[in-house]
């Protein structure tokens, strides 16, 4: 390395563009769905002027005098407590909070206020980061811990407009769990899963249901959570969940979607032949893979029973007349 290269400090890596695009647009669609039906603006993406470049930030915007009681049973810690009319927030999923991330959202702010003409005190930024913040990054960029659990603030005048909310320190009150499903933590998505489905999930909107569908598909695509692990870690504990709410939430799914990401053998080997899987026809399960596959999980005398005699000796008789051809 020449003298005149610099090196990037671990927190400085830039996010990875497919994981980050997706996962931001997963958390635009969300909010988007959750929010809008209560009467608030959400935009995911704000242009600077005429044309490109657009803030990669989320907007909401509300018109009355303060957050509505519906409204709050979506709005997380450190927004909630905001009477500010106008509300940044930027998702930081797979880039850790550094200087350059402030400096950056302090950017996204001065624009905004700028291009809309607004007081800076009717205005607030927040850092929705999915990482839990350093104690050494945290003393860098002078923020400290505010009353509220999981929210930081800065000691720094110049910064008080924007908040840190580490999404893996937050409460498990019910109006945090949406956002609390970007946690960089496993720990905190499963408990945050339990939590939804046992609240009940039969009163969420279907176009929010289906951004939940796909945020749990993209854990699977990513390798960060699979259907396997939801269902050890999640849809096993009894003691949280019941049989009706368990049903429910696999009927969200299509089959191939339960069964993405599992091998034939961690299937059925779970089950006896006659079982099937919970809510999915046995058709359902066994089109998913190649004969090969299935027959294999079974000793010869297993597959042979049920066929009689002269099936069998037919099949032989086929098979022995195919080898002297060979």
């Amino acid at each position: 390395m020449s003298k005149n290269q610099t090196t990037v400090e671990p927190d400085q890596q830039p996010e990875n563009n497919t994981v980050s695009q997706t996962s931001h647009a997963l958390f635009g669609s969300m909010m988007k769905e959750s929010l809008i039906p209560l009467n608030l603006e959400v935009e995911t993406s704000y242009e600077v002027g005429k044309g490109p470049p657009k803030l990669d930030v989320l907007i909401i915007r509300r018109t009355g005098p303060r957050w509505s009681k519906a409204q709050l049973e979506f709005l997380p810690d450190g927004i909630r407590q905001s009477n500010c009319k106008h509300v940044i927030v930027e998702l930081k999923y797979t880039e850790s909070i550094n200087p350059v991330a402030i400096f950056q959202t302090l950017g996204y702010l001065a624009s905004y206020v700028k291009l809309k003409a607004l007081k800076m005190e009717n205005v607030r930024a927040f850092i929705a980061s999915s990482k839990s913040p350093q104690d050494r990054v945290l003393e860098q960029i002078n923020f400290e811990k505010s009353d509220i659990k999981g929210v930081y603030r800065s000691k720094d005048i110049l910064l008080t407009p924007i908040q840190l909310i580490s999404l893996n320190d937050l409460s498990d009150a019910h109006y945090n769990l949406w956002i609390k499903l970007f946690s960089s933590k496993n720990k905190q998505k499963f408990s945050v899963l339990k939590k939804l489905i046992s609240l009940g999930l039969k009163k969420f909107g279907r176009d929010l249901l289906i951004i939940f569908i796909k945020i749990l598909n993209f854990w699977n695509d990513t390798g960060e959570i699979t259907m396997k692990q939801i269902k050890q870690k999640v849809l096993n504990d009894t003691a949280t969940l019941n049989d009706k709410e368990i049903a429910f939430f696999l009927s969200l799914f299509k089959p191939e979607d339960l069964l993405r990401g599992l091998n034939p053998e961690d299937v059925f080997k779970q089950y006896r032949p006659e079982e099937r899987l919970r809510g999915l026809k046995p058709e359902d399960v066994f089109k998913q893979y190649k004969p090969e596959d299935i027959f294999k999980q079974y000793k010869p005398e297993d597959r042979l029973k049920g066929l009689d005699l002269k099936t069998i000796e037919t099949y032989l008789a086929k098979a022995k007349k195919q080898k002297k051809k060979k």
